[in-house]
């Protein structure tokens, strides 16, 4: 079943692609921030990149692919999600949106991080906040600007 929004007939499943598409972009300017950041704490760029690989043998390239995937997988569903809520018609709305799907994903990253995960620990919690802020505003700039026609 598909909804019109202006000119364009959207249903689930663009929704979930459209959501995937902006997922690996937002994820890119989360990761861009984290490898920029890492200087200022004293780590190289790609040690951070490689701690989202959770090999024995961690590298910088799996580790951003890695990190690339999930932010796909969690922008689909973001895609699914505000597609069915209905709210995706403005765009300050779809920031807000995202910013609030970026902070939940917080909340679920610092669960992770009190539950062991060390390879977060690695990360000042601070910047781990401002990156995920990062993500969930790219995410709902990306999905309002998409849903309001200015994507060909």
């Amino acid at each position: 079943m598909a909804k019109v929004l202006g000119h364009k007939a959207i249903g689930w499943g663009d929704a979930a692609v459209d959501g995937l598409l902006n997922g690996v972009l937002a994820g890119l300017a989360m990761g861009l921030y984290l490898a920029a950041s890492a200087l200022l704490w004293g780590d190289a760029p790609a040690t951070v990149l490689a701690r989202f690989d959770p090999s024995a043998q961690p590298s910088p390239v799996v580790g951003t692919l890695l990190h690339l995937a999930v932010s796909g997988v969690y922008g689909a569903l973001f895609g699914i999600i505000w597609e069915f809520a209905g709210r995706s018609r403005v765009n300050v709305r779809a920031w807000m949106g995202g910013l609030a799907y970026g902070l939940l994903l917080l909340a679920i990253a610092a669960t992770a991080i009190t539950s062991g995960a060390t390879w977060l620990k690695a990360i000042p919690f601070i910047h781990v906040t401002v990156a995920h802020i990062i993500y969930g505003l790219a995410l709902g700039y990306l999905t309002g600007r998409g849903k309001n026609g200015a994507r060909s």
